[in-house]
This record gives structure tokens, sequence and C-alpha cells, in this order.
């Protein structure tokens, strides 16, 4: 292509970039994550090497898709942060305390035994292994995740790793986190003040109205949605008898939708709105670990879901238009990847993916997975994903697990079909754990599977919304955050956490929350 006065582009001014059709228009995107949507005139005009100056051009150049020495320095800076995490070491670490759990959920999927069963929980013994191989970890930041079953049921041991981290760390000197997921109905008081005071993030789940999230997750005698909302109540009533500001120090709750989610997506979010929270984690069921016949009744087509999303999205934007402040995490996880330089650091919005790059699983035995989904298809009993065990393995080993290096190849968009040319590669990411589920290959035969529909769904309509001024001002505002470690950081500069945290938890002094950085799970991203 030889440069002209009808033909304003030199190929050598090229950079490599990707398009997509959207309707009328086209969207171009380049390797920095910086996008164009040129009208079909604009776009048919630069593949002809017509395009003259003008808005569109300078859309491209600024896009970071034509070579510019003013914008070179940005777009270089701009990939090296997009990409930092590849060379992090894994900073989320997931703790499985015990499988047992006291509620029985229709789209389970966590190999769930019985409240009363035995076998089932971490000991501390292994808790001390899992944070030697935690400590190991090369990450200047470190967030240690509960989860379950129910974690809580193993609270004793919770309140261990909690005091015996903090107690390493005034040698490690990491950034150290900590969040429960948990369905918080075995929380009593004071285990409610000794998460509180030693800034312990909490993410629950809400699965919408109470009819609803009381027919998705069942507890014996009791209303599921009640004793929830009941521990949710003693937080914030922790939180504020300790002078935090309440838009800093909450719990983070999400939803799992279910079929019977589907119809309703106006009244899920409306029930937030109700509870004062000012975002919703939308987050489709997956099959790790579910069996066909719970999949048949529970489970839906990828388009079903999108459906779904769409009409939450939209009566969440016609909630902003009236001055209710709510937002969806997973657009706010993608508008951020699109719209900003920062890295969310999301383990499913990465190239390579998150599995054992950026985090570890750590069973109730001592197995070491390479994610969580990867720990589900292990209680599925196939253990292919384990890649290492506590208490014979140190981080090292782990780490140089065949396994890591085929979940690293095996998502890596830059190389994968149907993914290396896609228009939202530099957004996007790939979960070999899934593709492994659903058809036996740790890298998608058929590029298009459900996952990435409703990922290539969800990016298309932010896309096609962004075009309306005042929605793409609504989504800018999606994607801020705001520090809420900076509560935590007066406690721990008074040098208090690691003194008091093992005295009587309804005791303790003062203390505030932490953030977990930004990351794969709602209880450590959310946002206000």
């Amino acid at each position: 292509m030889k440069k002209t006065a009808q033909n304003l582009i030199d190929a050598s001014k090229l950079l490599p970039m990707r398009f997509r059709r959207l309707g009328k228009r086209v969207l171009v995107t380049g390797e920095a994550g910086g996008f164009a949507l040129l009208g079909a005139g604009d776009f048919r005009r630069f593949l002809e090497g017509k395009l003259r100056a003008g808005p569109a051009y300078r859309e491209m150049v600024r896009a970071g898709l034509i070579k510019d020495p003013k914008v070179e320095r940005a777009l270089v800076e701009r990939l090296r942060r997009r990409c930092e995490h590849v060379t992090l070491g894994p900073s989320l670490h997931i703790v499985i305390l015990t499988l047992r759990c006291n509620q029985a959920c229709v789209y389970c999927h966590a190999s769930r035994k019985s409240p009363t069963a035995r076998g089932f929980d971490m000991s501390r013994a292994t808790a001390a292994r899992v944070l030697d191989v935690i400590f190991q970890s090369p990450s200047p930041s470190l967030t240690i995740e509960f989860q379950g079953g129910e974690p809580s049921l193993n609270f004793d041991v919770l309140r261990f790793m909690v005091e015996e981290a903090y107690r390493r760390n005034e040698t490690a000197r990491r950034e150290l986190y900590f969040s429960l997921v948990s369905n918080l109905s075995p929380l009593r008081q004071a285990e409610v003040d000794f998460l509180i005071d030693n800034g312990v993030m909490v993410c629950t789940s809400i699965d919408g109205p109470a009819p609803l999230h009381d027919r998705n997750r069942h507890l014996a005698k009791r209303s599921a949605y009640q004793e929830t909302r009941r521990v949710m109540a003693l937080f914030e009533e922790g939180y504020l008898r300790r002078g935090l500001d309440p838009s800093l120090a909450f719990v983070n709750a999400l939803a799992t939708i279910s079929r019977a989610a589907l119809s309703q997506p106006e009244a899920l979010v409306d029930e937030y709105v109700a509870l004062g929270q000012k975002a919703v984690h939308l987050r489709p069921l997956n099959p790790f670990g579910m069996g066909y016949h719970v999949w048949q009744r529970e489970g839906y087509s990828a388009q079903e879901f999108l459906d779904f999303y769409r009409r939450a999205l939209d009566h969440m934007i016609a909630l902003n238009r009236r001055g209710v402040e709510i937002m969806e995490k997973t657009a706010s996880l993608m508008l951020t990847r699109i719209l900003t330089d920062q890295n969310p650091n999301y383990m499913d919005l990465r190239s390579p993916c998150g599995a054992a790059l950026g985090q570890l699983a750590y069973n109730h035995d001592g197995r070491v997975y390479t994610c969580d989904e990867g720990r589900m298809v292990g209680a599925m009993g196939d253990d292919i994903f384990c890649i290492g065990d506590v208490r014979k393995d140190d981080y090292a080993a782990i780490i140089r697990n065949p396994g890591v290096r085929a979940m690293c190849v095996a998502s890596c968009l830059e190389g994968l079909p149907g993914c290396s040319d896609c228009a939202y590669a530099p957004y996007c990411g790939v979960c070999p754990v899934y593709n492994y589920i659903m058809e036996r290959d740790l890298v998608a035969r058929a590029p298009l599977n459900d996952r990435c529909r409703i990922q290539m769904g969800i990016f298309d309509m932010l896309f096609e919304r962004m075009r309306d001024p005042a929605v793409l001002k609504f989504f800018r505002k999606w994607t801020e955050s705001r520090d809420r470690s900076s509560v935590y950081r007066r406690l721990s500069q008074r040098g208090q956490v690691s003194k008091n945290s093992r005295a009587s938890s309804s005791k303790t002094p003062r203390a505030t929350p932490r953030q977990s950085p930004r990351k794969r799970r709602n209880a450590s991203s959310a946002r206000r």
C-alpha cells in the first residue's frame, strides 16, 4: 500500500489489530486494548487505504491502531501494565477449610458433605503447611480466601490461619489480605467480631428476593434468606459501632443464576438495591461437579442467560438514569479492561488465565490444584488439575509441575484458534478447566462454546450501549474503585493486629476491614 493523496495510511504505519462488526458499526481493537468504533463507510475506506484525515483517522491513532510518536510511549506503558500479572506469581490462595455445609443448594457443585460428617475438615497441621506454601510465593501481595463447603463450620482453623499468617507476616512483610466466602448462617456474634477486628472481608450469596433465594438454597427448619440477612445485619452494626465508613466496610453479595431466576432479572436487581448494595455479580451456572440430572433441572443455554443478562443490564442502566447507584460486577471488570489502562487482575479475564500463575487452591486434605475449578474436577474423581500436596511438596515443586505449564500454554489467547484473531482478545480470557469438562481437551475445539458465547455476548452489549454518551458516563463510573485497604492500614500501622488478634475476639480493639486486591472473587473486588 503506497501513500498517495487519496491514500493516507502507509502499510508500515499499521499496528496489529482485530475487528468485529456490531450492527452498522465496526469495532477495531489493538494489542494494548485501545479501540475505535467506525462507521461502515469509514471502515471500508480504511480497508481500501483511502481513509483521509479526520475524526475516524484521529480515533484510530488515539486507539493505538496507527503508529504515531505522540501515543507510542503511552501504548507501551499500557501494555506493560496489562501484562504485569505474568511476572508476579500466585497472589490468590483459596483454602478449602471443610467440605461440610449446613445448606443444600439446588445447583451445588462443591461436593457438599453433611454438617455432621467427619473427615472432611482441614487440620491445623495441614493449615500450617498451606501457610508455608503461601508465604513461599514470590507475589508481593497475598490474599487468603476461605471457602468450603461452608468454611465457618471449621472456624477454629480459620482463626488459627488468620492469626498465624499475621504472625508470619511480621517477618515476611507482604501486603496480606483475607476474605471469607460464606452463607453466613452458622456465624455467631463473637466470630463476627473476630472477622471484623482482623480485617477479613466477607462475601455471601443473595440469589434474589427471599422466595427465590430460599428456593435455591435450603436450610433445615429456617429461611436461608432470613439467616443470611440476620448475620449481614450483625456485620453492619459491628462496622458502624467501630466508626467505620459504610461505603468501605460492608458485606459483599453475589447472585448465582439458576433456571428459576431467568424470568425475574428486574426483581433480582431491585432486591440488591433494597439491600443497599451498590453492585451485583450475576454469575451463570458452570458444569463443574454438577451431575447431569442437576444440570437438566437447573441449567440453561448461553442464549437464555444472555437474554436474562440483557434485561438486568438495561434495568440497571435505567436505574442509573434515575439516580440509583447500582452496577453489575462482570460488566465492571470488563469495562475496566476496555476503558482504562488498569489491570483488575480478574483471573478469568487474563491471558494466560489465573490458574497456578495467579492463584492456587488448597483442598481440605492438603492437595493443591491449579484453581478452584480444577479442585471441583478433582471432586468429580479426576485429579488432572492436582499439581501437588502441601504435606510433601514446597512451592517450588508445586509450581514446576507440568500441569502449570500446560495451563499456561492452553490459555494464552495469542496462540489459540478463534481467540488470536478475536476483537475481544485484549479484554478476555479462557478457562482450560471448562474446556476439559465440556470437550475433554484443555484447548476448545470449537471456540464458540457456551462460556465463549456468554462472554462475547456481554462484550457486544457493552460496546453497543456505550455509544450513548450518558451510558458511557455511567460505565466509566463503574470502573472507579475506592481503596478499602486504607481502612485497615490505621490498625496495621499501630502494630496491633498480631498482638491483639489472639485476645478474646469480643474484646479486641477497634479495627477496620481490609480490601483484598481486585481479583477473581466478588468478595475481593467489590466497588462502592
